[in-house]
């Protein structure tokens, strides 16, 4: 496997940086293929998860390409824009519609290196913000770009909304009130602490979650009258997993597989979970690599244009 860090600009001029993870050179037919990885929320691309899918990928003549997104890790870089004003990067201050320019300079940039076939990866909120720009493209008939994309795998896709209220139990409608608050007294693009727990956030990036969020609220894992509208937009293979240990789910696994199966109409879909695993998949990165190779070779690669 060889690296080479990309350095490329989202849509709208910010500064981004991945790693493209190349098969060998004697590898006799590589393919045109390259797979790209999402990250979520406080994650980045320099994980022992991608280490390894990204080994077993390049194996089988495909490239891997995992980058940062404006959203990696907590606070990750600013802009001065005023002397009374800055301007925040990362998952604290993060407008998950700013993926789509992300994503879309991500397929640009793989496209320029020559790559022709592009499957999507997201993991957690990555997969938010996979749905959520490949539905912009087919807003936009943005065809070129969705012609190329041939796959989307979603790893431990999480309805944010329904985690937001379990994770802060009792204490939901006063935070979400403190929070409105402060953007009431135009305080919703500062960083505050919520308590002594929590990393600095903006009340805008979690209102933009539980408020105005149609666009992005499409994971209704417990809404029985759900037509995953989205979700069911995407017609290339789909290959959807969680784990069954510590997930940030609130159903048994099982249950959420099984009424994902029922309510995903995509015939070419494989949806199940990998038993033992967590939400970051710790321990299970090959398991998991194995799943995503084998529904790559029965879905994918049959119909890739080399």
């Amino acid at each position: 496997m060889r690296i080479e860090k990309i350095y490329f600009k989202s849509i709208d001029n910010l500064n981004l940086i991945g790693l493209l993870h190349k098969p060998e050179e004697n590898i006799e037919e590589t393919s045109k293929t390259v797979f790209i990885s999402i990250h979520g929320i406080t994650s980045n691309c320099l994980k022992y998860r991608e280490d390894v899918l990204a080994k077993m990928l390049t194996k089988e003549g495909v490239a891997y390409f995992a980058f940062n997104n404006r959203g990696h890790d907590i606070i990750n870089t600013y802009d001065k824009i005023t002397d009374d004003d800055m301007h925040f990067y990362g998952s604290g201050a993060e407008n998950i519609y700013d993926s789509y320019f992300d994503i879309k300079a991500a397929i640009l940039e793989m496209k320029n290196l020559g790559y022709k076939n592009i499957i999507l990866q997201g993991h957690s909120m990555g997969c938010t913000k996979i749905v959520y720009t490949y539905n912009e493209f087919l807003k936009n008939n943005e065809k070129n770009l969705i012609d190329d994309i041939k796959g989307i795998i979603l790893l431990s896709m999480v309805d944010v909304p329904t985690a937001l209220k379990k994770i802060l139990d009792k204490d939901y409608k006063r935070v979400i009130s403190y929070l409105e608050l402060l953007r009431k007294r135009g305080k919703g693009e500062n960083l505050v602490i919520l308590d002594k727990s929590t990393p600095p956030i903006k009340p805008n990036t979690i209102l933009n979650y539980v408020e105005n969020n149609k666009k992005i609220d499409f994971a209704n894992f417990g809404d029985n009258r759900s037509s995953f509208k989205e979700l069911n937009n995407i017609k290339v293979p789909l290959f959807m997993r969680w784990g069954n240990v510590n997930e940030l789910i609130f159903q048994e696994t099982e249950e959420l597989v099984s009424f994902m199966n029922e309510k995903i109409k995509n015939p070419n879909k494989d949806i199940s979970y990998i038993k033992g695993a967590n939400h970051n998949y710790t321990g299970k990165e090959e398991e998991l690599g194995k799943e995503i190779i084998s529904w790559y070779k029965r879905e994918v690669k049959s119909n890739e244009n080399n």
